[in-house]
């Protein structure tokens, strides 16, 4: 999503996007990032990937993939229309100055991709 030529510049506007390489396994434990161990608890991310977290400029949590209700299950990548849903609410939340017009970029970027 992040490398398409429809969403990734909507997000790239709006967000400052760190991807982290994490929960490795065998001989690919050596591609994650030093330290995201520590990243990881400190933003109480835990489960499987893909996981994501909003941070704001003062490094505190806005918001995280774990957020699916009830259970605050994580969403991944947005597939299921509850998690699309989801998803874009957390949009709201995180990115405020973000247009209605471009959440629907993205989510309209998601039902599509999920669809297949």
């Amino acid at each position: 999503m992040l490398n398409s030529k429809e969403v990734g510049p909507v997000m790239a506007a709006y967000y400052v996007i760190v991807p982290l390489t994490a929960l490795e396994q065998g001989p690919n434990k050596a591609l994650e990032n030093p330290g995201v161990d520590s990243v990881m608890q400190a933003l109480g991310l835990q489960g499987g990937p893909p996981m994501f977290a909003f941070i704001d400029a003062n490094g505190k949590e806005i918001a995280s993939s774990f957020a699916l209700p009830p259970n605050n299950e994580n969403i991944g990548y947005p597939g299921t229309p509850e998690e699309i849903k989801t998803f874009g609410g957390l949009l709201e939340k995180t990115a405020p100055k973000m247009s209605a017009a471009d959440r629907t970029t993205i989510i309209d970027y998601l039902k599509k991709d999920t669809a297949h």
